[in-house]
């Protein structure tokens, strides 16, 4: 299980550094969409509830 835990925070940073987000948006990211695919709601309301998610943080990571 740590091998997993670890080898998920190397490839979350590498797509941080790619992207040029920071890890704390992108984990945030993760756990909303783990928490809303779960919810039964259609797939494209989930699908513009993500989008606006991303939107909102990368407004604020601007700023």
């Amino acid at each position: 299980m740590k091998e997993i835990k670890k080898r998920e925070s190397e490839l979350l940073s590498s797509i941080c550094e790619k992207y040029n987000l920071s890890q704390d948006l992108l984990n945030k990211l993760l756990k909303t969409s783990e928490i809303n695919s779960y919810e039964n709601k259609p797939s494209r309301l989930r699908k513009k509830e993500l989008i606006d998610l991303i939107n909102f943080h990368s407004k604020k990571q601007t700023n």
